[in-house]
């Protein structure tokens, strides 16, 4: 069954550390690119984020927020810069002994407030496979509705696709009853022609049936014909198929398709054929915007 690429999941994980909430979103990508947004202690996870939910998404970009609501402590943790305090502590009172004031009253620490270097928030995370754990349950938590919504919608763009697939058969069986008869139709037209020309000529038939060789040569669409319908085959075996991430595939053969329809109109002068390979173009048009949004 095919998968859309746009969804959305949401998980939400309480435990011992705090309340761990994971967001995923994605859109259409040619490729697949993984974005993950932390809370800046927690950025050591972040390429384990990115693994595990490349293990479940194939394709589209892909974004991650996670935010944490810790419960009784944090792992961040506000450490004081003493030995610049003790200088900026030292400036101050030069400055008042040069002024004629008290040292004891020259340093006031609101003086100290817009200094950022005198505090440093550092991350101490003890145990590390804790936090680990915790943020995998969250993120599978998300990954649950994420993958259900993409397989909805890629079950609705499957059933509008395989609809559209029939719309295919349907116009190159067309083609295919039309090809036929269109030697035929040269050969009588042909004839006609020959005979106004050189009427009771004994070369006629010779020269007509040369010229309706050449010409069957030319305009033959049998092996175009044979061919694209092997390629929808393949596109129905593989719309079908329980492997992961055939939106590529699925656009390959699409080219294929566009290819074969493109050399059947080059080929033949036939209006209804020219009629049908319009509108089969079109058909293929759509079914690749569709697949635009098939991981």
């Amino acid at each position: 069954m095919l998968k859309s690429m746009t969804a959305y999941g949401r998980g939400v994980l309480a435990s011992s550390i705090g309340r761990f909430v994971i967001e995923i979103q994605s859109v259409n990508r040619k490729f697949l690119e993984i974005n993950a947004s932390l809370p800046k202690e927690l950025l050591r996870y972040e390429i384990d984020i990115k693994k595990w939910a490349g293990e479940r998404i194939t394709r589209g970009q892909v974004n991650i927020k996670l935010s944490v609501d810790y419960a009784a402590s944090s792992p961040l943790v506000v450490k004081p810069n003493l030995p610049l305090a003790r200088q900026l502590k030292a400036a101050w009172d030069k400055i008042a002994e040069e002024l004629g004031y008290d040292p004891i009253l020259s340093v006031d620490l609101s003086l100290l407030k817009d200094v950022k270097e005198l505090l440093a928030v550092e991350e101490e995370i003890e145990d590390e496979s804790s936090y680990r754990t915790a943020i995998l349950e969250a993120l599978n938590r998300a990954l649950g509705p994420f993958v259900k919504m993409k397989e909805t919608e890629g079950s609705a763009l499957q059933n509008d696709i395989l609809n559209r697939l029939a719309t295919l058969r349907e116009g190159i069986d067309k083609i295919a009853e039309f090809g036929s008869g269109a030697t035929m139709k040269y050969r009588e037209k042909l004839k006609a022609r020959l005979e106004e020309v050189l009427a009771g000529c004994v070369e006629n038939e010779e020269r007509l049936l040369r010229e309706v060789a050449v010409y069957a040569d030319k305009v033959d669409i049998a092996e175009e014909i044979t061919r694209f319908l092997c390629h929808l085959k393949h596109f129905d075996e593989v719309i079908h198929s329980t492997a992961e991430g055939v939106g590529k595939t699925l656009e390959f053969i699409l080219q294929e398709l566009g290819r074969e329809i493109n050399t059947i109109g080059n080929k033949s002068a036939d209006i209804e054929i020219g009629r049908r390979v319009v509108e089969i173009k079109a058909v293929i048009e759509q079914i690749k915007e569709q697949i635009q949004n098939v991981e």
